[in-house]
This record gives C-alpha cells, sequence and structure tokens, in this order.
C-alpha cells in the first residue's frame, strides 16, 4: 500500500487526488476560521460551501476534464475558490501575475489554449478589461471571459452568477493521480514564459515532504524535552503556549505566485489559519502579526528587510510567532542574522523551485551559522546533490549545480519536449540551474546561478526576455541586462545599452520602451549608455565585466 501521511487532521498519500484531499480538509476542520483576506473571514465549513457552489457553477458552464482556466486575479477570496473548484471538475488551474503586460497575457493563453479565463478588471492600473477585449479575437479556444464582482459586460460571465446553486455537481472521482492539475508559467531563458505541469501526484509529492518537514521542525522539537527547554530558554515560552492551538500562516508574497499559492495549499490542509495580503504593506504586515495572532510568518527577504525598516518596529506585539519563514529570494546573511534578533523567533530558509516545489529548508533547533548563511537540508523524501557539467556528482564541499529528485518534480513543460529533456533525465533527476555546494553535514548552500536569471524582490527575471525587447527599439544596436546586487530588493536590473551607429538614445528613451510591454518587475532599475559590450571569444558578452562596473559605479 503507497505511504499515507497524517497532515494535520487528514491523510494524504500518494495516490490522493488535489480535490480529495481539499474534501477531507473542509469537513475535517469545519468550525475552525480558514482563511482571512483584507476584511473577509471564512470558515473552513463556509469555504467548503463556496468551492461546491463554484464547482456546480463551472460545470454548468460546460468546462471539463483537462481544460485550462487562467487566473488573472490579485490576492483575494476568488482566488482560494477557484484554486479548489477548478480540480473539482477536473480543470487545471493557471495562475498569471495580473500585472502582466498584454503580450504576455495573449502568449499565455494561447499557449496554454486556455477554456476560460478569470480575471480582474484592473488591478493596481493594469487595465485588464482593456487586454482582454484587445486578445479575445486572436483565441478561438478561449469559451469564457469571466470577470470578478457581479456585473460584466456583454458576452462575459460575471464571477457572481457562478455560485448560485449547487447543481449541477460535478461527477465524483473525476481525477486520477497523474492528470494535470496545475500549469505554472514561468519565464524563460528565450523571453517566451513556459508552462510547468504539475499533476495531482506532484502536488501530493510536496505536501508529503511539507508534512513530514513540519514535524520534524516544530511538532518533533516540542515533543523532546531537552530541544524544548533549548526553545524555551532561548525565545520564551510561546511554544509552551502554542500547544493545542490553531496555527496562522500569514503568508506575504501574491497567491498568484507559486511561493504564494503553494502557502495556501499547505496550510489549509494541515488545518491553519491563511492570512494574505490584497496588497502588501510593511505596516499592515506588522498589524496583522498583532491582530491575528500568527505563528507563523512568510515573507520574501525584501519583505523582511521593509518590514525591519518600520520606524516603530518594536511596538508591534509579535510573540505570537513560532517561526519566521523566507523564500523566493536568496537571504543575505546579515540580513537573516537581524531578522532573528528583531523577531525574537527562529528563521527557516526555504529553497525551491517552480519545477520541484520547497526541497531543502534549515530547522527550528540549527546553529546560527547554518540558520543564517545556508538553506538546510532536504526535506523527506528527497535526494538532492551537487553535479558538474556532466551530471557527474562532485565531492562535497565543491560548487556545483543543484540537482533534485523526488515526488514534487513537475511532469515537464508544457508542450516542449525539447525544454524538459534539457532539465528532467531518464532517471527522474532535475537539474535545476542554480549552484550550490553541500558540506559532510549534508547542508546545502546557494552560491549563484548557472544561467543568466536575475531574482528582483522575489520575481525571476530572465535577462534575454528585456534584451529582445531592447534591442527592437530602432536606435539601439545591442544591448545586454545584469542583475546587481541590490539591498531593497535582493537584485536590480542594469541595462547596457549601444546605439545604432550614427545615432543617439537616452536612458529615458530606453525605459520609455521598455515601460510598453514589460511587467514592472522587469523594467530595468539603472540604464547606461555605452559604446560596446565586453566580448569573448564565441562573441558572447563578458556579463561579469558589466556586474563589476555597476558595482564599482555604485560603490563610488
Amino acid at each position: 500500500m503507497a505511504e499515507q501521511v497524517q497532515m494535520g487532521e487528514i491523510t494524504i498519500g500518494p495516490e490522493t487526488t488535489v480535490d480529495d484531499a481539499q474534501a477531507q480538509a473542509v469537513t475535517a476542520y469545519a468550525d475552525r476560521e480558514a482563511v482571512v483576506i483584507g476584511e473577509d473571514r471564512v470558515t473552513f465549513g463556509e469555504l467548503g460551501d463556496r468551492i461546491d457552489r463554484l464547482a456546480a457553477g463551472l460545470y454548468k458552464l460546460g468546462l471539463q476534464k483537462g481544460d485550462v482556466v487562467v487566473l488573472l486575479l490579485p490576492t483575494c477570496l476568488e482566488f482560494v475558490y477557484l484554486y479548489w473548484a477548478l480540480s473539482k471538475v477536473g480543470a487545471v488551474v493557471a495562475p498569471v501575475n495580473p500585472l502582466s503586460r498584454q503580450a504576455e497575457i495573449a502568449h499565455i493563453l494561447a499557449d496554454s489554449e486556455a477554456k476560460a479565463v478569470v480575471f480582474a478588471p484592473n488591478v493596481s492600473g493594469n487595465d485588464l478589461m482593456a487586454i482582454m477585449q484587445n486578445v479575445r479575437g486572436d483565441l478561438p479556444n478561449l469559451s469564457h471571459l469571466i470577470v470578478r464582482g457581479d456585473d460584466a459586460p456583454q458576452e462575459m460571465i460575471a464571477f457572481d452568477s457562478l455560485m448560485t446553486s449547487k447543481e449541477p455537481r460535478p461527477p465524483e472521482g473525476i481525477n486520477e493521480p497523474d492528470d494535470l492539475w496545475a500549469l505554472l508559467y514561468t519565464t524563460g531563458t528565450t523571453g517566451a514564459p513556459k508552462g510547468v505541469m504539475h499533476t495531482h501526484r506532484t502536488a501530493m509529492g510536496q505536501l508529503l515532504g511539507i508534512a513530514k518537514l513540519a514535524a520534524a521542525m516544530t511538532e518533533a522539537p516540542m515533543s523532546q524535552i531537552g530541544s524544548l527547554v533549548k526553545l524555551t530558554l532561548k525565545y520564551g515560552t510561546r511554544y509552551v503556549k502554542s500547544a493545542g492551538k490553531q496555527r496562522a500562516m500569514l503568508a506575504l508574497p501574491p497567491l498568484y505566485a507559486t511561493g504564494g499559492h503553494y502557502c495556501a495549499r499547505s496550510s489549509l490542509l494541515m488545518g491553519d489559519l491563511f492570512i494574505g495580503p490584497e496588497h502588501f504593506h510593511p505596516v499592515w504586515a506588522l498589524e496583522m502579526i498583532e491582530r491575528e495572532q500568527a505563528s507563523t510568518l512568510v515573507a520574501t527577504p525584501s519583505m523582511f528587510r521593509l518590514m525591519l525598516d518600520v520606524k516603530d518596529f518594536d511596538r508591534y506585539e509579535k510573540s505570537s510567532l513560532l517561526v519566521v519563514t523566507s523564500s523566493m529570494a536568496y537571504m543575505p546573511p546579515k540580513l537573516a542574522q537581524r531578522v532573528r534578533e528583531r523577531f525574537k523567533c527562529p528563521l527557516m530558509i526555504a529553497y525551491g523551485t517552480t519545477e520541484a516545489g520547497g526541497v531543502t529548508a534549515t530547522g527550528l533547533s540549527d546553529t546560527t551559522k547554518v540558520a543564517t548563511e545556508t538553506v538546510g537540508r532536504a526535506a523527506s523524501g528527497a535526494e538532492v546533490k551537487i553535479v558538474d557539467n556532466e551530471h557527474n556528482e562532485v565531492p562535497r564541499g565543491e560548487k556545483g549545480e543543484i540537482a533534485v529528485k523526488w515526488a514534487g518534480i513537475m511532469a515537464g513543460y508544457y508542450k516542449a519536449p525539447e525544454l524538459t529533456a534539457e532539465v528532467l533525465d531518464d532517471e527522474g533527476w532535475y537539474y535545476s540551474g542554480d549552484l550550490g555546494t553541500m558540506d559532510k553535514e549534508g547542508i546545502f548552500k546557494i552560491v549563484g546561478r548557472k544561467k543568466d536569471m536575475i531574482i528582483r524582490g522575489g520575481q525571476n527575471i530572465y535577462p534575454p526576455e528585456i534584451e529582445n525587447l531592447i534591442n527592437t527599439h530602432p536606435a539601439v544596436h545591442a544591448s545586454a541586462v545584469v542583475g546587481v546586487p541590490s539591498e531593497i530588493y535582493g537584485e536590480a536590473v542594469w541595462a547596457f545599452v549601444v546605439p545604432m551607429e550614427g545615432q543617439t538614445v537616452t536612458p529615458q528613451e530606453v525605459l520609455r520602451h521598455c515601460r510598453k510591454d514589460l511587467t514592472a518587475y522587469k523594467v530595468p532599475s539603472e540604464v547606461r549608455i555605452v559604446d560596446e559590450l565586453p566580448m569573448a571569444a564565441g562573441l558572447k558578452v563578458q556579463k561579469y565585466k558589466l556586474r563589476r562596473m555597476a558595482e564599482e559605479e555604485r560603490a563610488a
């Protein structure tokens, strides 16, 4: 029999589907509060009722097993309902950043052959209503445009109208473990977003690892007198006081980001209260820790830095926190130490990817050096190794590419077998492109990236996408984009631009050109006009020289 794991009060295993797990959770925790977003609050019982109503509405609309539904929504209750309801009809959920520009949205809708899209009319000034009206005529597979709220233009559907009845009910047991559950789009190295396929089995594989990791890091130390005494001496009686109480997770990454909905999925299936921000603000985050008595805080390094910089940080009550977790970007050791000292609780630094989920993390009882300078040990059930360019494992302590093998790895890239073959081998190993080391104790450290990806405020940015756009400017001959260390965002985006011979172009013109088609976080922070780019043999740009130039300029 396949291994079964207790996750809170429900039981999951490799054969469990996402809709099975959700049905267990809303029954097991019916009277508990489930979600708080802004001023909206729902219990697990209410959540289950609304998921059933929405599933009936989607089924009545004609959505069938395998249909892809793109979500262009900010963090909101509607996102939570859809995330679970779509699996009840066998549809595939595809969350997309609602701040994306028209070209990127059109590409994803076409590539995924989406049958429906659910969107908010306007998100932070991004006019999604206009975008959808512009692109719908070029998307023959897109049958349903669903607008958040209770009103919709002609030929569109108001979201609220889908939740009026629990009939007709979708068939029970519609999903098999290896059916496609989610399509998570990530920007590719060529600039075109590619879809990461996760099945019900891979989704559960990630949760099985999380359930065991949570037990190892929180429940196990609580049950061991020695560990409990050490934690109490260091952080006070918060662990003793939390015994038997419902945990509350405040997850600051937006739900449309992989880290955001990953937190929501694990939190709700554990029976915890999930708290999400409609819009991130550091003061709001501190207020919510105090108001909701949050036991877990999940944030990116840049979010932590902004919270620590709040003028009256120490006046907010934070003693309910059992652990704070950093993910989605590199955590500098000095910032990690500040987080531990100011929040007065352990910091768990996690490492993962959209393709593989969370695969390593530090623990509550780790030494200061491990807790602030590494990403900890592999999750239960995950094999992680460091390899060279030929995929041979390197000796402990040597730098190489991080490779992962476990049940949570993606099924592949959607409609891209050649890209899949580049990162997944026949034995099931996923090659992440991240560079790291592993010491004799099995502790991992991230030291860089094999490819040129930039991580700005927790968002992945691939320079070719920006370079390709800059190069379309009529006065531009060539460009190169690099990531430069930034205290606020982890990395800043710098663009070096060579004008066409006999022409001139200004940094302001380059930025205006970028803002027309790039999502805001991809727009360069700085633009420098140069006579030429440093080139190596083979006509490859020596980007390390550009980074050095930028760092020297910043230092001056």
